[in-house]
């Protein structure tokens, strides 16, 4: 592919990224700022109405604990709001407190970032090195792909394989040059979909082949699923020393910041002594700290296996209730995120306005975050809902995909232009389009 080809292609791909954006925020359910007073959870205001919130991954609903607050309270008034040194000079001993609770639930040493995405920033371009292959499955997070211009320049291959084909993943394993290293970039639990990765399999792949390491992105997984919140890959099959775990504090933990786990002494210090954006980057604020601390403590005591119960509850219940009417969703995995594919562009924002203005927050998801063409609603459960809340929204959102979609198959449009005659927030699309 030529220079200005592979120009044109990034420019394509921007323009569909910003044509998705301004559909979500016209449609009202993207780039919305909530109006709400004080955060209650289940809940939000748009456009001065409470609709419940079913796009929130706060899992265990620990964002809005007492005891979170507290900590950040103290934090704060013992610290300031920031401790602006890199850690690679001083740290704040908070930062061990943290770590040393974090290596206890995962059972690995542990790296705290900024965020999940500057942790792999920092471990993935010291981690894999000129002539190593790096395969990416083709469902990754964003933030692993973003890693890949690093990776290209230090020298190593990069390529896509499809998503959870474990026998596309062992040819490129048997194919691989002598001497060089193989890392599998995953998720635990997919984001969108809400699938999770094949860990057995993968585990034994990594019995079978010395040079293979995986890098498992499972912020989708950490802090609910497991003993103490280790997550959906360590709580199957667990470590492995050719394993790196990275995570999200944003998500189920209720705070923020990035970690990465591993008993491989040698890549923990690998990546504390050399990563760029531990070197280089601004420190974790003495508040999120202190309320990951509190956070932590409640994970290590016994108060988790009842908010875990809680949260796996409402799990099920989703999944059997989505039978019991016959919603369509794509997979019914015991993860708190779902995924109902609905097809082109205009229809799935369609269906996301219509469940706003009935009440209910979903997330339209469409190209480039899923394939094009396949755009749907996805939507999670965290301990702030209700049976009765999600009884509801799945009640409304099969009479909406009914109404707007119909029960007809969903065709792939390769163009990813929109469906006929749906309107979304006054713009027609004309018949004969999808």
């Amino acid at each position: 592919m030529t220079r200005s080809a592979t120009k044109t292609a990034a420019k394509r791909s921007i323009e569909m990224l910003r044509a998705a954006a301004l559909a979500a925020a016209n449609a009202g359910v993207g780039g919305q700022q909530i109006e709400d007073e004080h955060f209650v959870g289940d809940s939000i205001v748009l456009f001065g109405e409470k609709v419940l919130n079913f796009g929130l991954c706060s899992y265990l609903g620990l964002g809005t604990d007492d005891r979170l607050i507290e900590g950040a309270i103290d934090a704060t008034r013992r610290f300031g709001t920031s401790y602006s040194s890199s850690i690679a000079y001083t740290a704040l001993g908070l930062y061990g407190d943290l770590s040393e609770r974090l290596a206890t639930m995962l059972g690995a040493p542990v790296i705290l970032a900024g965020t999940t995405t500057l942790g792999h920033l920092a471990a993935l371009p010291v981690l894999i090195n000129r002539g190593d292959l790096a395969l990416v499955d083709g469902q990754a997070h964003a933030s692993l792909l973003a890693v890949k211009p690093s990776l290209l320049a230090n020298g190593a291959i990069v390529r896509t394989i499809p998503h959870n084909d474990m026998a596309a993943l062992e040819r490129q394993l048997a194919d691989a040059t002598d001497g060089a290293s193989v890392w599998y970039l995953t998720d635990g639990v997919f984001s969108m979909h809400g699938d999770s990765t094949p860990a057995e399999q993968i585990h034994a792949l990594l019995a079978r082949y010395p040079n293979f390491h995986l890098y498992c992105d499972d912020a989708h997984g950490f802090g609910w699923d497991g003993r103490n919140g280790m997550g959906s890959y360590l709580n199957r099959v667990g470590w492995h020393d050719r394993v790196v775990i990275s995570a999200g504090m944003a998500k189920s933990f209720g705070t923020m910041g990035g970690i990465v786990a591993t008993p491989n002494q040698d890549f923990i210090d690998l990546i504390k002594l050399t990563g760029s954006p531990l070197v280089f980057g601004g420190p974790i604020p003495p508040p999120i700290l202190g309320a990951s601390i509190a956070s932590a403590d409640i994970h290590l005591s016994p108060e988790h296996e009842i908010l875990q119960a809680e949260l796996n509850s409402r799990i099920s219940h989703v999944n059997d209730f989505s039978v019991e009417i016959g919603l369509p969703l794509m997979i019914r995995e015991h993860n708190p995120l779902w995924f109902m594919e609905v097809g082109p562009f205009k229809r799935t924002f369609a269906i996301a306005q219509r469940m706003r203005e009935l009440g209910f927050y979903l997330n339209p998801a469409v190209f480039p975050v899923v394939p094009r063409a396949r755009g749907g609603i996805r939507f999670t459960v965290t301990n702030y809902n209700s049976p009765g809340q999600i009884e509801d929204m799945l009640t409304c959102l099969n009479k909406v995909r009914l109404e707007l979609g119909g029960e007809t198959e969903v065709m792939v449009d390769l163009t990813d232009r929109a469906d006929s005659g749906v309107e979304v927030s006054g713009l027609q699309i004309p018949d004969g389009q999808s």
